[in-house]
């Protein structure tokens, strides 16, 4: 089956400020006066299922009332017959309940905040996150616990678990100065599926374009361990990188993929500068059915 995916950043509102983060970057007032309706988000995910396509994903940012929401949604795509994608951070894990990880498939943890002063900072943080989500379903339902050490795998063997680490100048940094200390964190995430390298997009982001390649490089030749490019199974390098570099296609050339933005604006990828005004639900319908016009061009989101 060809793949197909529709994916929503449904709000600005997020309790920390990420560098680089599209979504809490430069947000004015306009722009979350501008902020579409649960009714579009909604309507938006019938049409999706309506012309075929196979993935829901959606981007759930720490803030109050966050969970309800993003569970309404996943709920709503589990139901038209969506595969369902949740992109969190660590923060967000415990408000989860056993009915949203029954309708999730996907559960992607963002660990760009991983530098730690030590190791076990690092396992505190991620185990109490873990443990306080075993207690809450140990409070309604003793039998169904699950151990620290698998997570979700005995209870939620459906459930796919992946990691994205960003490479900030703050993760390229604890590499260089803490090795061990890094090395031991990567190997620490050793039950998701896969673990993916994100970088800044654009590149400009970074001290420059310059600093990066050779801060890349110099990871990419001297921690092969780390597996920055990706390693083709458990490792994934970033996409758009990787395309830029003629590693592998852009997504867009491999499935179409359409994103909302909190606006309203659509594009093939979160951060593409190339954006499709879809305010109008009837010009989204036209947009889901036809697909982005930029679909089978190469990544733009790196240098632009």
């Amino acid at each position: 089956m060809y793949k197909k995916v529709f994916s929503i950043a449904p709000s600005f509102d997020c309790s920390l400020s990420c560098d680089g983060c599209y979504l809490t970057t430069g947000v004015t007032k306009e722009m979350r006066h501008a902020v579409k309706s649960e009714s579009y988000f909604m309507r938006s995910i019938d049409i999706a299922a309506q012309e075929g396509y196979t993935q829901f994903a959606i981007t759930w940012n720490p803030f109050p009332g966050a969970f309800e929401t993003t569970k309404r949604y996943i709920l709503h795509a589990k139901n038209s017959g969506l595969e369902t994608s949740v992109t969190t951070v660590m923060q967000c894990v415990h408000e989860m309940d056993r009915d949203f990880i029954e309708n999730l498939d996907i559960l992607t943890i963002s660990v760009d905040d991983m530098r730690f002063d030590s190791m076990y900072e690092f396992q505190q943080k991620k185990y109490a996150a873990f443990r306080a989500l075993e207690s809450k379903f140990h409070e309604t339902d003793e039998d169904h616990g699950f151990s620290d050490k698998i997570y979700f795998r005995d209870q939620f063997p459906h459930l796919r678990v992946n990691y994205n680490l960003l490479w900030t100048p703050g993760v390229f940094e604890w590499l260089y100065e803490d090795t061990d200390t890094f090395r031991d964190a990567l190997g620490e995430i050793q039950y998701p599926d896969t673990i993916q390298h994100l970088i800044y997009k654009p590149l400009s982001i970074y001290e420059s374009e310059e600093w990066f390649w050779s801060n890349y490089q110099r990871v990419f030749n001297d921690y092969d361990w780390v597996n920055i490019a990706g390693n083709g199974q458990k490792y994934i390098g970033d996409i758009a990188l990787n395309n830029l570099m003629g590693i592998n296609n852009c997504p867009g050339q491999d499935f179409q993929m359409v994103d909302v933005d909190p606006m309203g604006f659509a594009r093939r990828c979160p951060e593409n500068p190339d954006a499709y005004n879809v305010r109008d639900i009837a010009k989204l319908h036209e947009l889901l059915r036809t697909g982005t016009k930029c679909q089978n061009n190469a990544c733009n989101c790196i240098t632009s």
